[in-house]
Order: structure tokens, then C-alpha cells, then sequence
């Protein structure tokens, strides 16, 4: 994790790291997200450190298509 904002998708099982993004855009989409609008990080773990600790080994559902760390972990209740 060099640079401000880049956040590491884990894989779930491993915990290696498989790719990185740098979060949403300005309206809370994912620039990565695939044609069925899931999310690059969907059915894995994100570590992003600058985001604070609820998002240092946060699990994204499969099939995701919000990006976790525009989600308001607090009103969702994680």
C-alpha cells in the first residue's frame, strides 16, 4: 500500500493480494465495475487503510455492485 487511497483486493481464502482500485467515483459507482455492473472487488476481502480500520479487512458480497467503500457501514450495521 504506497499510495493514498489504493485499496488491495484480497483473495478471500488466501488473503494474497489479487488486484487494487482507488475506490468510487464521485457518485459512489466503481470505475472497475463489469458489464453486469458487479464491483472488481465483489466475493473477496479489501484492506484500505486510508478508508480507516472497518475497512482494513472488509468481505465485499459476491455479485456487489456498490462499491464498499462508498457503503455506510455504520446505517448497514457491519
Amino acid at each position: 500500500m504506497n499510495e493514498a487511497g489504493l485499496v488491495d483486493i484480497l483473495d478471500p481464502t488466501t488473503n494474497e493480494v489479487i488486484n487494487h482500485c482507488f475506490g468510487p467515483t464521485a457518485d459512489g459507482g466503481c470505475p472497475l465495475a463489469g458489464r453486469d455492473g458487479s464491483v472488481l472487488c465483489n466475493g473477496c476481502r479489501i484492506a484500505a487503510p486510508t478508508a480507516g480500520p472497518e475497512y482494513w479487512d472488509l468481505w465485499v458480497p459476491p455479485a456487489s455492485q456498490h462499491c464498499p467503500r462508498a457503503w455506510n457501514l455504520d446505517v448497514i450495521g457491519y
